[in-house]
């Protein structure tokens, strides 16, 4: 019941019907780090919504990955929501980050609840605009700045996030937050420390 309260006052939902319809018709689950929410290709029944934690969303192409938005606490994956309003297939994955709390409504009444409640018609909007900024923002990266910038510009932002200048990350995993391959990442990483920016070891950089 608390989960569900956080919501009600995060979402600043009013409508004492949509209250009772989202307690009957949700379903709390604590789900731990590294579990898929949604995967490519596949009809999407529920529509999560990430009460705490955090859930990365990409799409993939054979060896390739393309960071789309990260789902932060009291939102959803507006690729999710999509797919909801046009029944179809996902097209985007979508995971755990950490041990993450979500309430999963089945996605019918995602729809239906956009036309008869002024609030979660005020959500999805919300949702919608948000997750095209993100996406706007994903593209103008990817299109205008160059591996080596988008690399730095990433470590130092993880540095300062977690007040450490030690990125435990391996090349692999940069490489799917870069939206690159991973030699690309080990040989743009070792210009980097031959320039004396970072200092490398196993599944660790250190930023100088």
């Amino acid at each position: 019941m608390t989960e569900f309260n956080h919501l009600f006052k995060a979402l600043n939902i009013v409508e004492e019907d949509l209250k009772k319809e989202l307690l009957d018709v949700g379903v709390l689950q604590h789900v731990p780090k590294d579990s898929f929410i949604v995967e490519q290709h596949k009809y999407i029944k529920w529509l999560a919504m990430v009460i705490s934690g955090k859930v990365r969303v990409w799409q993939e192409s054979e060896d390739r990955e393309i960071l789309l938005y990260y789902v932060q606490p009291v939102q959803t994956c507006v690729m999710s929501l999509s797919a909801s309003f046009g029944d179809c297939k996902s097209v985007v994955n979508a995971k755990t980050e950490e041990d993450t709390t979500l309430i999963k409504i089945p996605v019918r009444f995602a729809t239906e609840w956009s036309f008869k409640y002024r609030s979660w018609n005020k959500f999805t909007t919300q949702s919608f605009i948000h997750s095209y900024e993100d996406l706007l923002h994903a593209y103008k990266n990817l299109a205008f700045n160059k591996v080596d910038e988008r690399l730095m510009k990433y470590i130092q932002t993880v540095s300062t996030q977690n007040n450490t200048p030690f990125i435990k990350l391996s090349h692999s995993q940069l490489a799917n937050e870069i939206g690159t391959t991973r030699e690309v990442i080990s040989k743009t990483l070792k210009q980097f420390e031959h320039s004396g920016l970072v200092k490398l070891s196993f599944k660790q950089i250190e930023l100088l």
